[in-house]
């Protein structure tokens, strides 16, 4: 039992120092982004998974519109940690993320308007967006559920890239020429909006 005892208390010092070097970590570094512009993108989601089509004629029932926002690096400085990053991480081993990005603007609201004849109560000009769905992996959502649920803090400007797909739930009662504009709404006053092409819905 003695020898056990003095094990553990030689022990201590040890465990104490491999816990202290493993939770060294630098302090985050943070930086700001802005939503800049976005771009459009017409998908078919005919087969297992959407995907981006080239071919101007989609199924009806098959088609949405991929949504890519291009984020920029703006004003950049380095800040204090804030107390709720270092406390994420103040009791374990896990280094916070080294670089930070956080919006100087965030979406309110994501609207899809019809540039055509949509059916006899959207006529061209009209906001058809709940007609569509936003579709996370298997699951479809609301574009408000979207929004509520949006991460604005990315940590890799270059690969944290904000897509999202957004599928016609309700497709239009005829086929023919179709085409959508989406505008996001940001937290600054701006409206980013770009129009789709003009796609056959068959």
């Amino acid at each position: 039992m003695k020898w056990n005892k003095v094990l553990v208390v030689l022990l201590i010092p040890v465990a104490v120092n491999i816990l202290s070097s493993c939770c060294e970590c630098l302090e985050s570094m943070f930086f700001d982004y802005t939503n800049c512009s976005i771009s459009v993108e017409e998908l078919d989601n005919s087969r297992l998974q959407p995907e981006v089509s080239s071919n101007k004629m989609i199924l009806k029932e098959a088609f949405g519109l991929r949504v890519n926002v291009e984020r920029k690096q703006d004003l950049c400085h380095q800040r204090s940690t804030p107390l709720f990053v270092t406390s994420a991480f103040a009791f374990s081993c896990e280094c916070p993320p080294e670089t930070v990005f956080q919006p100087l603007d965030s979406i309110l609201t994501i609207q899809i308007t019809t540039l055509r004849d949509f059916d006899d109560t959207h006529l061209s000009g009209s906001d058809v967006s709940e007609y569509f769905s936003v579709l996370l992996s298997t699951e479809f959502i609301s574009i408000d559920e979207f929004i509520s649920n949006l991460r604005n803090e990315v940590y890799d400007l270059e690969y944290d890239i904000l897509k999202f797909d957004l599928m016609l739930m309700t497709p239009p009662p005829a086929t023919g020429a179709h085409q959508f504009a989406v505008s996001l709404e940001l937290s600054d006053g701006r409206v980013l909006s770009k129009s789709s092409s003009i796609i056959d819905l068959l």
